[in-house]
């Protein structure tokens, strides 16, 4: 695995030196970011402000099952790639761990780690995909609960948009939308309220869009994806208020 223009984003559950030292320096391999936290109760503090691609969690850390259950009961990062790192069944009871992707059996090495990175690859370049947020100003119509208003479009994603509304909507409310890209292309299709914050601006995540418009807006993202990667541009990293985990 080979580090990317859009550099994956990390965190580390752990109180184990050894753990900590073979996970940061396969991080640094890949070209990773790496945040750490020693206890899951400062974990769930970093996954409320931050959108991660792979959480490492150390089993024998208090809480670590609760932590996972919790990732996955959530909503940002809820589609994490979760590495759970368990003991050795020669020096420790078998673990049973519930809602991880990988189990990383330690003691862990670089290569151990690296060898992992490499088989979550491809689901983690999918989840980066789907929310790099492109920075847009693009008018958008909507209709919630009967009532029509404009609002602007401050970022776009596959799986939704931020918008600036003249008048608030409440939480998880259904939402009907439509844009035009720059491309010409209309994008019609319905949405729920998921976030937001005290700037005035509310997020929708996509439940469907009509016709070919998800091929539509794929397209279009990927333009602008690797006109992003060629510049050597990071995709936004999503505001503080924007993240909901339990």
């Amino acid at each position: 695995m080979t580090a990317s223009s859009t550099t994956l984003e990390f965190l580390l559950v752990c109180e184990n030196y050894h753990t900590l030292t073979a996970i940061s320096q396969a991080i640094k391999q890949i070209g990773g970011n790496l945040g750490f936290a020693p206890a899951t109760d400062s974990a769930h503090e970093y996954l409320q402000r931050r959108k991660v691609d792979g959480i490492f969690v150390d089993m024998e850390v208090s809480g670590a099952q609760n932590l996972i259950t919790c990732i996955r009961q959530g909503m940002s990062n809820r589609n994490s790639v979760v590495f759970a790192c368990v003991p050795s069944p020669t020096a420790s009871p078998i673990v049973f761990v519930t809602g991880a992707t990988f189990l990383l059996q330690k003691p862990l090495t670089m290569e151990s780690v690296v060898a992992s990175l490499n088989a979550a690859q491809e689901m983690m370049a999918r989840e980066k995909r789907q929310y790099f947020r492109l920075p847009v100003n693009l008018p958008v119509f909507l209709v919630a609960g009967g009532v029509e208003q404009r609002a602007k479009m401050t970022n776009l994603s596959e799986g939704g948009m931020a918008l600036r509304l003249g008048k608030p909507l409440e939480h998880r409310s259904i939402v009907e939308f439509t844009f035009e890209l720059s491309s010409g292309a209309t994008i019609r299709g319905k949405g729920l309220t998921a976030w937001a914050n005290n700037d005035g601006l509310i997020g929708v995540k996509f439940q469907f869009l009509h016709g070919d418009g998800a091929s539509r807006l794929q397209e279009w993202l990927n333009a602008r994806l690797d006109i992003s990667s060629r510049n050597g541009a990071r995709s936004m990293a999503l505001p503080a208020r924007e993240s909901h985990e339990c």
